[in-house]
């Protein structure tokens, strides 16, 4: 009896089983590796901001740097200690599997699921910030996954809210707003305002839970030295390359009003150029997180996402975009490794 493999691939309803199996088998492992990780690295600092959240009390006040969404998983310790961490990755791996059906719907290519090999399931980043350590920026990389699916479907709306999520979370994504808005020479309206309706409702909800406590995050923020996978901390170790170190001193203390600066051009440039919205954003993020000078390798988790997206746009430049991340692509996964 032959069995005629051809065929066999060529068979829809076969590989979806075989597609859709896999995804399964991914997810249950991430969480099965989410559950063995325990509570390490910042986790430990999550459980003391929930327990203040938990006792009412100001859930700044110590090094909690984050939005006030991040307040609110609080009561998912309720659930137990690994609770939140849990449902964060639960999360993430619906997004994840919602993008990977919307590849799948989009491209049939072998090389855009290679693409996204490399940067999500098979990156030791990943696995290790979201799924080990449980990090809240999995949570953030799960909003913008949603707002991509949704952005890529004209649902404007939707993908504004889910972009919003993300922001009262971590107030780095803020930065993608413009650059989703883009439509050629235009700025769509309706995810702009859904985005700042959502962070307003957000704010004014916090606000009243703990008053003005909450500005204490975006001080603390302000203050932090360059961290690794800063451009900044590379030039304090060599200034000289940018004429010396009160240049250096210069771009860390004003580092908000340099952010605002890049932004600004990177908007210009994506705008005269008539990038794809996705493709301005995978862009963009990038260089405004390696211009920032907290430099923490976590928050390029959503970005990796972002590149594993990039079929979604259904262009050749598209594709060459992400061919031409992978570099970087493997330097976080490498990076990772040592790390762990």
């Amino acid at each position: 009896m032959k069995i005629h493999f051809k065929s066999i691939i060529n068979n829809q309803k076969y590989l979806r089983f075989v597609f859709s199996l896999t995804i399964l088998i991914y997810s249950v492992s991430m969480i099965w590796i989410a559950v063995c990780g325990g509570i390490q690295h910042d986790y430990t600092g999550y459980l003391k901001q929930w327990n203040l959240v938990l006792s009412t009390s100001n859930p700044w006040s110590t090094d909690n740097a984050y939005g006030p969404l991040h307040n609110l998983l609080a009561y998912a310790t309720y659930l137990g200690l690994l609770g939140p961490k849990l449902i964060m990755v639960s999360i993430l791996m619906i997004a994840n599997a919602l993008l990977i059906i919307e590849i799948w719907n989009t491209r049939k290519n072998v090389n855009d699921y290679l693409i996204y090999f490399f940067a999500v399931p098979s990156n030791v980043l990943i696995i290790s910030m979201a799924f080990t350590y449980g990090l809240n920026d999995t949570l953030v990389a799960a909003f913008i996954v949603f707002a991509i699916i949704f952005r890529s479907r004209h649902q404007m709306v939707l993908a504004g809210v889910f972009l919003g999520f993300a922001i009262l979370l971590k107030y780095y994504p803020i930065f993608l707003v413009p650059l989703f808005a883009l439509q050629k020479r235009h700025f769509n309206l309706r995810l702009i305002v859904s985005v700042v309706a959502v962070i307003a409702i957000g704010f004014l909800i916090a606000l009243a839970l703990w008053d003005t406590t909450l500005l204490t995050a975006f001080s603390l923020g302000a203050n932090r030295g360059p961290k690794l996978l800063s451009i900044l901390t590379a030039l304090r170790n060599h200034p000289n390359l940018v004429g010396g170190p009160e240049i250096v001193s210069f771009l860390i203390d004003k580092n908000v009003y340099f952010l605002i600066v890049v932004e600004i051009f990177i908007v210009f440039v994506s705008w005269k150029l008539r990038l794809n919205w996705l493709e301005a954003s995978v862009l963009g993020l990038l260089i405004v997180l390696l211009t920032y000078k907290v430099g923490h390798q976590q928050f390029f988790i959503p970005w990796l996402f972002m590149v594993a997206s990039l079929p979604l746009v259904n262009k050749e430049s598209a594709r060459r975009l992400a061919l031409c991340c992978l570099p970087f692509v493997f330097f976080l996964s490498i990076f990772s490794v040592g790390l762990c």
